[in-house]
């Protein structure tokens, strides 16, 4: 017999349920707080005590299970379009399933003694450690799959035509989706679109254009003192990076007003973006003038 002590309960339920919504937060590049995450895996952890009260058992089914998760989902995150929040809805729930399969596998080769009811698996043998271990698997698989996924994107699929907005300028660039580029802006944390110079060239500030014709890229202190006495001081980043024979470079990039993409007929608005200017050209035969993040279509 299994004695189900609640305070542990409680603490095993709150420790999955965080760790499931910070993964899920991690992975659709949320930036809230993490308060919001912690009270929602609270909600969770207070959900598993439903089985000890009869008159809540309708709480149990199928489509009160589903509310449960979206209210869960809504809390953590507050999203603020249906379509980001059917993205942390899939996040959570493919996260949830490799997550509890993870355990479960550990649980097969260990000895355990558990009960299920109502859908709900309570066992008295998990440990801290059982967790870090699920967590830390589950957390290699799911980037396996999404690298997997990522690398079968064709190649009819990953040249599309964006639109960059930045100052009441607009520019319309042919971009190639490129799982090669995972550069990410040190400060946001969001994921940087590299653009050819040439192809935004009339997008930027003047004290800009002057800095990269002159060819001062190396020369970080004059960026800093030009970007400090710009208006757009608040639009600009100086972005690190490191590629095949270049060390320590950097790259300048700037908050656009906004990026739009076109796919399959449908535009598709992205939000959170920074825009990197290469001086380098991208493309041999000029197909595209940009590399995109895959991160952004997460």
């Amino acid at each position: 017999m299994i004695e189900v002590y609640g305070e542990y309960l409680f603490l095993e339920n709150l420790l999955m349920n965080f760790i499931i919504l910070h993964i899920t937060g991690y992975f659709s590049k949320y930036q809230g707080s993490n308060i919001k995450i912690v009270l929602g895996a609270i909600v969770g952890a207070l959900y598993s005590f439903v089985i000890f009260f009869p008159n809540l058992h309708f709480l149990l089914t199928f489509s009160m299970k589903l509310v449960v998760s979206m209210l869960i989902i809504v809390i953590s995150f507050t999203p603020e379009t249906f379509k980001k929040f059917f993205k942390y809805m899939c996040l959570f729930y493919l996260i949830s399933f490799i997550f509890g399969g993870t355990t479960f596998a550990i649980f097969y080769f260990t000895n355990f003694n558990s009960i299920v009811s109502n859908g709900i698996f309570y066992t008295d043998s998990i440990s801290i450690r059982i967790l870090m271990y699920s967590a830390a698997i589950g957390y290699i698989l799911i980037l396996i799959s999404m690298n997997y996924i990522k690398s079968k994107i064709s190649k009819e699929k990953i040249l599309k035509k964006i639109v960059i907005e930045f100052d009441r300028k607009k520019k319309c660039i042919n971009a190639l989706i490129d799982t090669g580029n995972s550069l990410s802006d040190p400060i946001s944390k969001f994921p940087v679109v590299i653009v050819e110079y040439s192809a935004i060239e009339e997008l930027l500030p003047e004290e800009i254009r002057n800095f990269i014709r002159d060819d001062n890229l190396n020369e970080l202190e004059k960026l800093i003192d030009i970007l400090s006495r710009s208006r757009w001081v608040s639009r600009f980043r100086i972005i690190p990076y490191t590629s095949l024979g270049k060390q320590n470079g950097i790259l300048i990039g700037f908050k656009p007003d906004y990026v739009e993409m076109e796919d399959e007929g449908k535009k598709i608005s992205i939000d959170k973006t920074i825009i990197g200017i290469s001086t380098n050209k991208l493309s041999r035969n000029g197909d595209y003038k940009a590399l995109i993040n895959p991160d952004i279509l997460v």
